[in-house]
């Protein structure tokens, strides 16, 4: 997609996740599905120690308890919703048609005045490509004045040996909602790139996912390069990176690609949440600590089928 900045019209103004209470080492996952422990000594090795496990519970359960989570933090009434985005990266994570997964929570959670419906086939990058949907509505002069965008998967049963990714994540369980406001002077998004490796077309083939080459690495620094170009900034500015659990051992790599300090890199979420789809740059948003105001933080995520997204966030 263009690099062209759009005005700065929204602001990521709360966030709000729901995960499974039950989580799952990397050794234990390793016995249930018959893999040697080698193979859990490597995710270990990577920093991946566990995941969220939803059992039996469906992805809209999860959904409506963050968005529930996300009007009651940021005392937000359902009424005041103009628009509500529901973003998944399992095909299965829907309601069975012709039932509507985003009317389902839109009814569920009184969310009558809101425009709503789905994105997916982004994968991980879902969310964003949703926020940028946001901006471009907003840009056309469509009354949105406050939206949710809330993403939510789950792996669901028998599927236990695909939760891994190489020996670099584990996919874990959950939801996060996101609460977008127009012409809010703090968290404003000033930078949102969207890009697709087309050679990746095939994502859910074992021989054919993104893995870290040179490409894989170039394509998620460019991606990141174009959004910090339209915010502005360089790398060596931010305060903090917020990244998707996945391949720890490689951000640091892209953040000597991005020249920024390698402190910035938040990363308490790669062992302790695992993979939560493209919950994870969000739910990093959320509980690394506040940037001072006019501080810049950048999010980062991407997935099966050579999606990158990256977005800025002014503080």
């Amino acid at each position: 997609m263009s690099a062209t900045p759009l005005p700065s019209v929204l602001s990521l103004s709360g966030v709000a996740s729901s995960l499974p209470v039950r989580t799952v080492d990397a050794n234990i996952w390793a016995r249930r599905c018959g893999f040697p422990e080698a193979r859990a000594n490597a995710l270990l090795k990577n920093g991946v120690q566990q995941f969220h496990d939803a059992t039996a519970t469906s992805p809209v359960a999860f959904a409506c308890e963050a968005v529930s989570a996300l009007l009651e933090d940021t005392g937000t009434t359902p009424a005041s919703i103009d628009a509500l985005i529901y973003t998944h990266t399992i095909q299965s994570n829907v309601l069975a048609p012709p039932a509507g997964t985003a009317a389902f929570i839109q009814s569920r959670l009184g969310l009558e005045r809101a425009l709503a419906f789905s994105v997916m086939q982004q994968n991980c990058v879902s969310p964003m490509a949703a926020v940028h949907l946001l901006r471009m509505l907003t840009v056309a002069g469509r009354p949105i004045q406050r939206a949710i965008v809330v993403c939510a998967d789950v792996m669901g049963s028998g599927c236990d040996h695909l939760r891994a990714i190489q020996d670099l994540a584990l996919h874990s369980d959950g939801a996060c909602a996101l609460l977008l406001e127009r012409c809010v002077d703090r968290n404003c998004i000033v930078g949102l790139h969207l890009y697709t490796d087309a050679r990746y077309f095939r994502g859910t083939d074992d021989d054919l996912q993104p893995v870290p080459d040179d490409r894989y690495y170039w394509s998620a620094f460019t991606t990141m390069r174009a959004a910090l170009g339209q915010a502005g900034i360089t790398g060596s500015q931010l305060v903090r990176v917020l990244p998707h659990h996945v391949n720890l051992p490689g951000w640091s790599r892209l953040m000597t690609m991005l020249s920024a300090p390698q402190e910035r890199l938040f990363t308490a979420g790669f062992g302790r949440l695992g993979h939560v789809f493209g919950a994870d740059p969000f739910i990093n948003f959320h509980t690394a600590p506040r940037g001072e105001p006019g501080s810049h933080s950048l999010l980062f995520s991407s997935g099966l089928a050579g999606c990158f997204g990256a977005m800025v966030i002014r503080h």
